[in-house]
């Protein structure tokens, strides 16, 4: 069974004491969670100055595949040695092929919320594609009009990267989040220094609409023009970026659709962002990023170019198993089950497998030393 060590029943006690002066522990499960489990139970012992041997009963060549790249905010893949770079704390950044999409999560843990950005410089979010095509368009007007979009996107402290943008566009959560995700990591990719944002709005903030809604569609966005809360909105912004911004809108409206030149979800996804950073007082203040958005936004950069070393990051774990001093067997008169879920398929499937797993082994393994310090008679 591909991610799944195989052994027998338990049936009694798993933990002998006696065994070269120490513990031995025999663990079975998914992969993923028996190899996490053995870890930590082998690391701590070390620091304690104690002997653990840990067994788990299968195959190590028969593990699921959890391939980057990818970048996640897990302290417990990141203790355990996977994708963790000195000084990065509890970043984990998987290497992978330049082609493939980095593959992200914004929880902590990465037990959920996880969305692809574009390694290649074509984009995966249409908007993104949209906007590459402006920018290498063959008629003279589109690619000023994609010129005056990275001169706007550089000025706000944003680099216009198609990477930048998917994050930009698709992360999954509010746009006032999104846009303090793309500033941190465009920061932190460019070192540029922080400017507020208001500075481009007018003070007042009488009589403004909501902001569109999250995701904007062409017909929400038609709709908003039609009935004027666009331009209510846009009244918000100061005179002279106020009218570059009706003649860049101007501009790019009347291109023409042929040649898949069609911007309507660029304008869209902009429309989207910016009327909510519209909405804010002039002292206002984007959204604090916690710990693992912040960590991630920070790491962005780096796992762009990740594109040598241990592309799985299940393996990445065997051999720090081994590198401890576990083995594996083919079988043990008691193994303890270490429950978790059997590997799905899809990458991002697999990654959220991956930590979910690993977070359920620390809680497991807490338990089982419990039963190493103290096992009961």
């Amino acid at each position: 069974m591909v991610g799944t060590f195989v052994g027998l029943d338990y049936g009694g006690q798993a933990l002998t004491s006696g065994y070269r002066g120490g513990m031995k522990v025999a663990l079975r499960g998914s992969s993923a969670a028996a190899v996490t489990a053995g870890i930590l139970l082998m690391s701590r012992a070390r620091r304690l100055g104690q002997r653990v041997d840990v067994q788990i009963v299968g195959d190590p060549d028969d593990i699921a595949v959890v391939s980057g790249p990818a970048l996640v905010h897990s302290a417990v893949l990141a203790g355990c040695g996977v994708g963790r770079a000195l000084g990065s704390g509890a970043l984990v950044i998987v290497s992978g092929p330049p082609s493939e999409p980095l593959a992200m999560s914004l929880s902590k843990g990465g037990t959920h919320g996880w969305f692809t950005v574009d390694r290649s410089g074509h984009g995966l979010h249409p908007a993104t594609q949209a906007f590459v095509r402006l920018c290498h368009d063959s008629k003279t007007e589109a690619r000023n009009l994609g010129r005056q979009l990275r001169r706007a996107l550089d000025a706000l402290g944003c680099p216009p990267e198609p990477a930048m943008l998917d994050l930009l566009f698709s992360a999954p959560v509010s746009p006032l989040e999104r846009l303090s995700l793309g500033l941190r990591a465009g920061r932190a990719m460019t070192g540029s220094s922080s400017m507020p944002l208001t500075r481009y709005l007018r003070s007042s903030m009488d009589d403004l609409p909501d902001p569109l809604p999250s995701p904007c569609s062409a017909a929400d966005f038609a709709r908003a023009r039609v009935d004027g809360r666009l331009d209510k909105l846009l009244c918000r912004v100061r005179i002279g970026v106020r009218d570059s911004l009706d003649d860049w809108l101007k501009g790019v409206g009347g291109l023409p659709c042929e040649d898949g030149m069609d911007m309507t979800a660029l304008m869209c996804a902009l429309a989207e962002v910016g009327s909510h950073l519209l909405i804010l007082p002039h002292s206002g203040l984007l959204p604090p990023l916690d710990a693992a958005m912040d960590g991630v936004a920070v790491g962005l950069g780096a796992a762009l170019g990740a594109t040598s070393g241990e592309s799985n990051a299940n393996a990445a774990l065997v051999d720090m198993f081994c590198f401890l001093g576990g083995s594996f067997v083919s079988e043990a008169r008691f193994a303890i089950e270490i429950a978790a879920a059997p590997p799905p398929e899809g990458r991002l499937e697999r990654w959220r497998w991956l930590c979910e797993s690993v977070e359920v082994a620390a809680s497991t393994a807490d338990r089982l030393w419990r039963q190493v310090i103290d096992p009961p008679q």
